[in-house]
């Protein structure tokens, strides 16, 4: 093989390796590679991550997840997730109008925070 034919595989490979990469979670059943959304008044909010500390806190109780996908399956009904079980309790934030709390059934919180693109 021509080392330019080498050099054109190896730049598909490292692409290739490069888009499979991404935010990986662990919801408690699954894990997957795939972002956490949460879909709550039409409104999409990524997982930013496990809440740690008291960096915010629970406000207005908005309801609770309705239905809960799979890791790769975009939520699109209200109150929907590919992140959290069906029960988790969502809140508002006293601290960041764009963040939203989720308490799960375990007791432990989760944070989501408004889609760039939705503010």
């Amino acid at each position: 093989m021509n080392p330019f034919w080498k050099t054109l595989v190896l730049a598909a490979v490292l692409l290739l390796l490069g888009a499979c990469g991404g935010q990986t979670f662990t919801n408690g059943e699954e894990s997957g590679s795939y972002a956490g959304i949460l879909m709550v008044e039409g409104e999409e909010y990524l997982w930013e991550g496990e809440l740690d500390g008291n960096e915010y806190s629970e406000s207005a109780r908005l309801g609770a997840i309705i239905q809960s996908t799979a890791p790769e399956v975009m939520p699109t009904a209200d109150f929907s997730s590919n992140f959290l079980a069906e029960g988790a309790e969502i809140y508002t934030s006293n601290e960041d109008p764009d963040v939203l709390l989720a308490k799960r059934q375990d007791g432990s919180w989760d944070v989501f925070r408004k889609s760039e693109g939705q503010e």
